[in-house]
């Protein structure tokens, strides 16, 4: 039976928009305020049952549909709970019993109104306490990110509360584990520091909004900074915010913070329970803490007099959200700043390039601390590995290294970005390579447990015993990985505690923080994995990282590859020599490229003065904007097709305007997830008039062709 659900003009969609929603509610109301005859009332509470006060109440939802939905809202009596503008709230919708919405707009209804302009209304199954209300600088955020990244005000809302809003947590307790006290009071702060701290206090007052670029190098005493600047707006009475990129840095750092501040620290972040983040989104509404340490999502949380925000490895590509809504946290962050006249620090030893174009024009205050606190960056050997046999992934100079390292009694870290035990598995006799069915791309040998696994969709299969192709029993593993190094390090170095960090050994909850724990304690003597040991990390007890393949990410089809190289390897060699002297190994294939040099020398000046005038020769950020238009289906045709009609529509519309139109193009991937992969990239500044546009227009192609799905990634942090 069809039901209708009001959709339209209230919350500001275009006027005139109606839509149809399949089994939204029966035909009779469901909001009907009789009795039925069977059952006799008290009068008494029959009177009760005629104090209702009715109102209409307009809903953002998370969906893909400009505007609001119309829903009743029936407040009992004159004292009753009412429902105010930013409420959040559970409604039918569809043949869903529940979806979380925010309000948008109330008016009063006539009590005998059971329809709006002939669409039945349903009731609003339940509102949410203040402490999830979405209102001031939380709501004008919840607005900007609707509109910078063209999308309907419902499908932002979800980042403003928990999932499960309302669920109780268990008793209180702290999540991290058991990290060494790094950081028992404050320290000292050197001229540079201070410098920095100056300003800022200066902001905070002013009570004036302000931004500042903190390129630091690693080990320069950036946190330091963070922690007396938070230090300065507690005390007067404001609020803090530290992000971080990673959930496996919230333990350490939040073990700092808390050595600092005390209970009035919490943390948030995906890999807590439902109850444990409704607990801390609720204490933080109502005052009972002043300081949220997390990944990107801790941003949202409901402070309410921010003073400083914090953005601690801030060219992370982790700050950005890889699915609807695509938002960036860096970017999000100086939005909520300045709405709270906050001071808003991003901090880096290797700032994202677009992060310092806008220190160099004046967007940011740009402050630098270009030495290390307590000793010298640790030195950088890059080993030439061409023509080199290497059965075990070590080269004979990081063998040795290794072994004096081991005898001093220091600790190791080595870094090699690739997962399981062997990149692809082929037969010997045929050569036929084990491919996903879903991805055309070569499955990954993982030896515990022991199957093919495909790093894109998940799918894996045992391991055969004979090849598909031609029955030959007998298999070449190519290639190696994190689970390959760890086997071999045990056979070279047996009396070495080895713990390894990937994506495959922290699939349990709490894996992360317990594995860093560990080694943090001293526990391990070597500790092996991707780029999860790269970021952030302190571990006074390392003092030599080894890179097994430091060249390996400068083939990517990606025009960041490059910078993401150059952060990768000048982030990993910093977690050396942190306490002591250190000293990182980079092997490389290529120990001449430009990138590898100047990761060697630490040296961020050099890589600019290469990078950017090939990014500004080909018109990519940080000189020109772009968005990437993502087209997938199950038909190579159809969604082959659909991509040049959109690349037709946006040459005859935007073109004029500046822009860029390049593709349509298959994807670096063009299959994945047994889905065909289109996409056009353009190149250059959308206004609000054309982003508009650009969501009309991506709306329409959807309904053209319904098998294909379409998205778009303003400021998109890769392109395949």
């Amino acid at each position: 039976m069809l039901g209708w659900a009001r959709f339209g003009k209230a919350a500001g969609a275009g006027a005139g928009v109606w839509f149809t929603m399949r089994g939204a509610c029966r035909k009779t109301s469901p909001v009907a305020l009789h009795a039925p005859s069977q059952f006799a009332f008290p009068l008494f509470l029959v009177g009760a049952l005629l104090i209702q006060i009715h109102k209409l109440v307009e809903v953002a939802l998370p969906v893909p549909l400009d505007g609001a939905f119309s829903y009743r809202f029936l407040q009992e009596g004159e004292d009753g709970e009412p429902i105010a503008v930013g409420d959040l709230v559970e409604v039918p919708f569809g043949r869903r019993k529940k979806v979380l919405g925010l309000v948008l707009k109330v008016s009063e209804l006539d009590p005998e109104t059971k329809k709006v302009d002939g669409f039945v209304l349903r009731n609003v199954a339940r509102v949410h306490g203040p402490e999830y209300r979405i209102q001031d600088d939380r709501l004008k955020l919840a607005q900007w990110i609707a509109s910078y990244y063209a999308l309907p005000l419902g499908q932002v809302v979800p980042l403003f509360h928990p999932p499960s809003p309302g669920t109780k947590a268990r008793k209180k307790r702290h999540e991290s584990p058991d990290y060494p006290t790094v950081d028992p009071g404050s320290i000292s702060l050197i001229p540079a520091q201070s410098d920095v701290v100056d300003c800022a206090t200066q902001w905070l007052k002013d009570e004036k909004y302000g931004a500042m670029m903190l390129h630091g190098v690693t080990g320069s005493g950036k946190t330091e900074i963070y922690l007396t600047v938070m230090k300065k707006a507690l005390a007067q009475g404001r609020d803090a915010l530290f992000l971080l990129p990673e959930i496996a840095l919230t333990p350490q750092t939040l073990t700092r913070i808390r050595a600092r501040f005390g209970d009035q620290v919490e943390a948030i972040h995906s890999g807590m329970s439902a109850g444990q983040r409704c607990r801390v989104h609720e204490a933080a509404a109502r005052g009972e803490i002043k300081v949220v340490v997390g990944p990107r999502s801790a941003l949202f949380a409901p402070l309410k007099n921010i003073g400083v925000i914090v953005v601690d490895e801030e060219h992370e590509n982790s700050y950005k959200q890889d699915e609807t809504p695509r938002y960036h946290a860096r970017h999000a962050a100086l939005v909520r700043g300045r709405d709270n006249n906050a001071v808003v620090i991003l901090g880096s030893a290797t700032p994202d390039l677009e992060s310092m174009h806008n220190a160099v024009q004046g967007r940011f205050q740009l402050k630098a601390l270009p030495e290390r606190m307590g000793g010298e960056l640790p030195k950088v050997e890059v080993v030439d590995m061409r023509g080199v046999s290497q059965p075990d992934g070590l080269s004979p100079v990081l063998r040795d290294a290794m072994d004096e390292t081991l005898a001093a009694g220091q600790q190791i870290i080595l870094f090699y970005n690739r997962r399981g035990f062997a990149r692809a598995w082929q037969c010997r006799d045929c050569g036929e390579m084990m491919e996903c069915p879903n991805c055309d791309i070569a499955l990954t040998y993982h030896l515990r447990p022991r199957r093919l696994l495909c790093h894109y969709c998940d799918h894996n299969i045992k391991v055969p015993d004979t090849c598909p192709g031609c029955c030959g029993s007998e298999f070449l593993p190519s290639g190696g990985g994190t689970e390959k190094v760890e086997l071999n390090l045990q056979s070279l170095f047996p009396e070495a505690k080895i713990l390894r960090l990937d994506h495959d050994s922290t699939r349990r909850r709490g894996s992360h923080q317990n594995i860093l724990a560990a080694f943090a304690r001293r526990e391990a003597d070597i500790l092996v994995g991707t780029q999860m040991v790269a970021k952030g990390h302190h571990f006074p007890g390392v003092t030599l990282v080894g890179v097994l393949a430091a060249d390996h990410g400068l083939g990517l089809p990606d025009f960041r590859a490059s910078e993401r190289s150059f952060q990768l390897l000048t982030q990993v060699a910093g977690r050396s020599g942190r306490t002591r002297s250190g000293r990182v190994i980079f092997q490389s294939y290529q120990p001449e490229h430009p990138v590898i040099m100047a990761a060697a020398q630490h040296d961020y000046s050099a890589f600019l003065t290469a990078e950017l005038p090939v990014r500004k020769a080909l018109a990519y950020p940080p000189y020109r904007r772009l968005v990437r238009l993502g087209l997938s289906g199950k038909r190579l045709n159809m969604v082959q097709e659909a991509a040049d009609q959109l690349a037709i529509a946006l040459r005859n519309n935007l073109v004029s305007g500046g822009v860029l139109v390049m593709g349509p193009a298959p994807a670096v991937f063009p299959r994945l997830n047994d889905r065909y992969r289109f996409q056009i990239i353009l190149k250059g500044t959308l206004g609000e008039e054309s982003r508009q546009w650009l969501r009309l227009c991506l709306k329409s192609l959807s309904e053209a062709y319904g098998q294909v799905d379409v998205m778009h990634d303003f400021d998109p942090v890769s392109i395949y």
